[in-house]
């Protein structure tokens, strides 16, 4: 994930959509895979199909999408995307997602308590040095642990945290090392950047959490760099009723009509090709359940053409 990040404006929220938001942040941390007993957590799969045995902390590894309806997620996205997907045998809460032949993630479903209608949410995966440290440091900063830390026999340990602001995201140690880097093509992770209204102090934490060197502000946006890489975005957002939260960028051919499509899926357009001066080409979306997705084209120097 190393591309330039868009400069979107910000969506105003009607108030309702803020009350499910803040249902999802509230019932992940009981809900979580990563608080199941320790059984189902070996169930999870690797990050990685390879042992790489080799670690670059700072980058974003995994996504996975928590949801309240999995079979519906798996119909957006695969319609939207071209995504496919694979369930899991012995944990059929568990999706994995694949653009082409690539793992790029995974579909959690959760089942609200009492039929609350609540918003789904792309959750990340922060690779990190030493996982005990890092879970200190978010401790120290104001931060919170709400779900382990957990060894997995699959994936590593791990834990699910919330930075100060309150934007949930999970720490990893990956057992055999982190997946290969490779360019991101059409349908794969582009970017990350968390969303928070006060954006000296994220910048701040993440600094220390995710060991990046350096972090370059401008207008309200930083972009966090380590090993001369572009690993994430934070943008400084004034509706405090999107704010803490982590929302992920796809790379694509064209983003006006997947927006369309998507909307044709029962999700929703916030902003247009073209409502953004800064990034005129790009879109934000949410799917049918509420989580949120950039819809942005992307040209790498030296690329072939398909």
């Amino acid at each position: 994930m190393t591309a330039r990040p868009p400069r979107l404006r910000y969506p105003r929220v009607p108030a309702r959509s803020a009350i499910f938001i803040l249902a999802l942040l509230i019932l992940l941390p009981g809900c979580l895979i990563l608080s199941a007993p320790p059984r189902r957590s070996d169930q999870l799969p690797p990050i990685s199909t390879q042992a790489t045995n080799t670690w670059q902390p700072g980058r974003f590894v995994w996504l996975e999408l928590i949801t309240p309806d999995a079979a519906a997620a798996r119909k957006f996205y695969g319609t939207l995307l071209g995504w496919t997907f694979k369930q899991l045998p012995e944990q059929p809460e568990y999706t994995e997602i694949f653009n082409r032949q690539r793992r790029i993630g995974g579909i959690i479903e959760l089942k609200p308590e009492n039929r609350q209608k609540v918003a789904a949410q792309w959750l990340g995966t922060l690779s990190v040095a030493n996982l005990d440290t890092a879970l200190a440091l978010v401790k120290e900063r104001g931060g919170k642990i709400l779900n382990g830390p957990v060894a997995m026999s699959q994936r590593g340990a791990g834990a699910l945290v919330s930075d100060p602001q309150g934007a949930n995201l999970v720490l990893l140690r990956a057992k055999e090392g982190d997946p290969p880097e490779h360019q991101p093509g059409i349908g794969d992770w582009l970017w990350v950047e968390d969303w928070t209204t006060e954006l000296a102090p994220a910048v701040q934490f993440y600094k220390e959490l995710g060991g990046y060197q350096k972090a370059l502000t401008e207008n309200g946006y930083a972009i966090l760099i380590n090993q001369d890489k572009w690993r994430a975005g934070i943008r400084q957002i004034q509706d405090a009723a999107f704010s803490r939260r982590w929302v992920p960028a796809v790379r694509v051919e064209n983003a006006a009509p997947l927006a369309e499509r998507a909307t044709a899926l029962g999700g929703r357009i916030w902003i247009k090709p073209g409502q953004s001066p800064a990034n005129p080409d790009t879109a934000l979306i949410s799917d049918d359940a509420g989580a949120l997705l950039i819809l942005q084209p992307w040209e790498f120097s030296g690329e072939e053409k398909p």
